[in-house]
């Protein structure tokens, strides 16, 4: 069996069909379709049963996904192996991540890197934090930084942190001065929040409940992005934490305010691979550059 023929029947395998697979590999569908029959031919087997809501691995197609993920992770190790005697002048760096760490983190880091080492490539992904962990899981890409949800058994943890929830300003905000807030204070001032399925406003809305106040916010977005301009052309207030915003902090664009909650508005994040990977040089060397811009892991 062929590694592309394998490849493609582990797109359909994970998508539930051949377009979102020929979207996703952008590999036109009757290629796909022709591997798979290749694929069936070969085994005389069917691989996937035909469902109202897509495409299902057959009982034989399940026993050839969990040969061709093993597959394709050990063609690819030998790949990278064969790149890693050239040290760090060339190769590919996959990460997914969080959009709170894309903004600032993940980039500067990656531009730091750059500096150091002009050969490497870097392709980023980002996804809502569960997703992360699950494109870590399977092998899709070599390192995750996400807020940590449940655990996953084909994830190992790399470091395991916590951060802080922020309360953004304008720098002549009236409230810019003040050491800290109270949940209370965010009442007198329109406030832009992240939309109800995000781990920071599910924290947020559960520290307000457990003070007993509600706060509406004026502006909602699925986007943390799409609420910084908000902030620094009103005197709005934006919840986010100081990871997703450290330059326009260094640069004075935005000042950042402790909370002061009954309840903990702190979030776990992780950085993550897929458990039993041996991670590429280029890659360790990368995981160096993110971890030293990341707070102290927590210790039990």
């Amino acid at each position: 069996m062929q590694t592309t023929g394998l490849r493609y029947f582990l797109a359909v395998a994970r998508t539930g069909s051949i377009a979102a697979a020929s979207s996703q590999l952008n590999v036109a569908a009757s290629a796909i379709s022709r591997q798979i029959a290749n694929l069936e031919a070969e085994l005389d087997c069917v691989l996937f049963e035909r469902r109202p809501r897509g495409m299902v691995p057959s009982p034989a197609g399940e026993l050839l996904a969990q040969h061709a993920h093993q597959v394709l992770i050990r063609s690819e190790q030998v790949v990278t192996e064969i790149r890693e005697l050239e040290g760090l002048a060339r190769g590919l760096i996959r990460v997914a991540s969080s959009e709170g760490f894309s903004l600032d983190i993940v980039p500067n880091a990656i531009a730091a890197f750059h500096a150091a080492h002009p050969g490497i490539r870097f392709e980023v992904t980002v996804l809502p934090p569960a997703q992360v962990t699950q494109t870590v899981s399977v092998g899709e890409v070599d390192l995750g930084i996400t807020f940590a949800l449940t655990p996953s058994p084909q994830v190992e943890v790399l470091y395991d942190g916590q951060v802080d929830m922020l309360a953004l300003a304008a720098p002549d905000h009236p409230l810019a001065p003040a050491p800290a807030l109270r949940l209370v204070d965010l009442l007198d001032y329109p406030v832009a929040l992240p939309t109800r399925d995000t781990t920071l406003r599910q924290v947020f809305d559960a520290a307000c409940a457990h003070e007993g106040i509600t706060v509406e916010p004026v502006l909602t977005a699925n986007k943390l992005s799409a609420l910084l301009p908000f902030v620094r052309r009103s005197r709005g207030l934006a919840l986010m934490s100081a990871l997703s915003v450290r330059t326009p902090l260094r640069l004075n664009e935005l000042v950042s305010l402790p909370i002061q909650s009954r309840a903990s508005l702190a979030r776990g994040i992780q950085v993550q691979a897929m458990r039993d990977r041996r991670l590429p040089k280029a890659v360790r060397a990368f995981l160096r550059q993110l971890l030293d811009a990341l707070p102290p892991p927590v210790t039990s």
